[in-house]
């Protein structure tokens, strides 16, 4: 395989490529869904195939296959150098690379029970167990959802650098979700365990304290009031730090959003555009979370990415492209969904730093405001740095003591202006919310976290006034 790769990426460069990659990959996957007591979505398949890339008088050319022969790559070739040659003479941005070092690398995938050996019946069945704890935790639960998914293959990435990385690849992610209901009033919790690694992440649950958990958050929210409405301090939990962390200001960071001037960041390196207590940094090199690799699918080696350094805005995610325009060094943020997709800038682990003070410390210290915790969702405007962020729960704080519990808190805002009041950040971090990022039709695992941190001012949205009763 190897001499065919190399003969193929050879004769890209005889024929007048500047630089051409190839990557081949195969693997298979099993994806489980219980809801309500049947297994409604039991789902395996197996995939294999290659995809080529070349660059031509500063034209793209690419071409996938499905069946990965001599005969096939070189089709491939001939399509990809037949399409750059074609758009070559009407591109307005010419394409470019940032030369990198050749690696040589093989990378093992890491797990103590591979999926594969697991039964399909044995999958199922744990995931109707953790299903059932739901449904069965109270008659107000009405609706109750599971699903478990795993993945497993090999990928090689080569290119006419040199580079040559065979990459081993195992993940398995376990999801649950509860809905209560009261009366008019419904609503939702949800939990996911999302990281490289095998069967074990899913074997490894307790069923009943795991997924009844979920459930006691939904019928906690049921005795909720509805959260407060106005401007007011808040408290944001690792989670929703997390959610901030990707939603309202990771997509900005994306260097390719950067250059189309889709981003509130273009053009401000160097500037203060937060709290100086915001350090803001993607990690694909920290262990064990969803977004974590050794190579990204351009062959560069994973590394901690600094963006934004005591307020100060440092850098961007890169692929080899977006370096080569912005002239500064590739940081490996080039993913790929598979073979059929070209790689793209995107996130892997982002998150908001540590700081030095203590949750404890900072709730003390809030003489009125909302502590919020569980992100749901999250919504941004990249060119506009408009976001909306749903959470979970939200507690009232008075005088720093915590007081009456809430539910559907949501806020808003304008990403910058919010991380410049920022005036509190707690020395611990921790990542929540491991699960899939979509971008131009790819869906890419991502992880994303942070400390607890104090927002002074905070637009939130509810049903009542900030500060009314009950």
């Amino acid at each position: 395989m190897r001499e065919l790769i190399e003969s193929i990426l050879s004769d890209a460069k005889r024929r007048g490529a500047t630089f051409a990659d190839l990557r081949v990959q195969e693997g298979d996957g099993t994806s489980v869904s219980v809801e309500d007591g049947r297994a409604d979505k039991v789902y395996s398949a197996s995939h294999s195939g290659a995809g080529l890339r070349v660059l031509v008088n500063g034209a793209w050319g690419f071409a996938p296959t499905n069946t990965v022969t001599p005969e096939e790559l070189q089709r491939c070739l001939d399509d990809a150098l037949s399409m750059a040659k074609a758009a070559a003479g009407h591109v307005s941005e010419p394409g470019m690379v940032a030369e990198i070092e050749p690696v040589e690398a093989t990378v093992q995938a890491t797990a103590e029970i591979d999926p594969r050996e697991v039964s399909l019946a044995d999958r199922v069945k744990r995931i109707v167990e953790i299903e059932q704890v739901v449904r069965e935790r109270d008659d107000r639960i009405v609706n109750a959802r599971a699903s478990y998914g795993d993945g497993a293959g090999s990928l090689i990435i080569a290119n006419t650098f040199g580079t040559w990385i065979e990459q081993q690849s195992i993940r398995c992610s376990v999801r649950v979700a509860a809905t209560a209901q009261s009366g008019d009033i419904r609503q939702f919790a949800t939990e996911s365990e999302a990281r490289p690694g095998g069967y074990e992440i899913a074997s490894n649950i307790d069923p009943e304290a795991w997924a009844g958990a979920v459930a006691d958050r939904a019928l906690a929210l049921l005795d909720a009031v509805p959260a407060p409405a106005g401007t007011i301090d808040v408290i944001i939990d690792p989670r929703v730090c997390g959610l901030l962390a990707h939603e309202a200001f990771g997509h900005n960071a994306e260097a390719d959003a950067v250059w189309a001037g889709e981003s509130i960041l273009a053009g401000r390196e160097g500037q203060q555009v937060c709290s100086p207590l915001v350090t803001i940094a993607d990690d694909p090199s920290l262990k064990n979370l969803n977004g974590s690799f050794v190579y990204d699918h351009e062959g560069v080696p994973a590394q901690r990415h600094d963006i934004i350094v005591d307020g100060i805005l440092v850098g961007y995610l890169h692929s080899l492209q977006t370096a080569a325009r912005l002239g500064v060094r590739p940081n490996g943020s080039a993913r790929a969904e598979d073979h059929q997709s070209e790689p793209i800038v995107r996130m892997s682990n982002t998150f908001i730093d540590a700081g030095d003070a203590t949750l404890e410390e900072i709730i003390a210290d809030t003489k009125r405001g909302l502590l919020l915790k569980g992100g749901y969702w999250g919504y941004v405007f990249t060119a506009r740095g408009q976001f909306t962020c749903n959470v979970e729960n939200a507690w009232e704080i008075r005088d720093g003591k915590l007081g009456q519990h809430y539910r559907n808190a949501s806020f808003a805002g304008l990403t910058l202006e919010m991380l410049s009041r920022v005036d509190a950040v707690a020395n611990e971090i921790s990542f929540d919310l491991g699960g899939t990022c979509g971008k131009n039709g790819q869906g890419m695992p991502v992880d994303a976290g942070g400390p607890y941190l104090r927002i002074r001012d905070v637009v939130m949205g509810g049903q009542q006034q900030a500060g009314s009763g009950q």
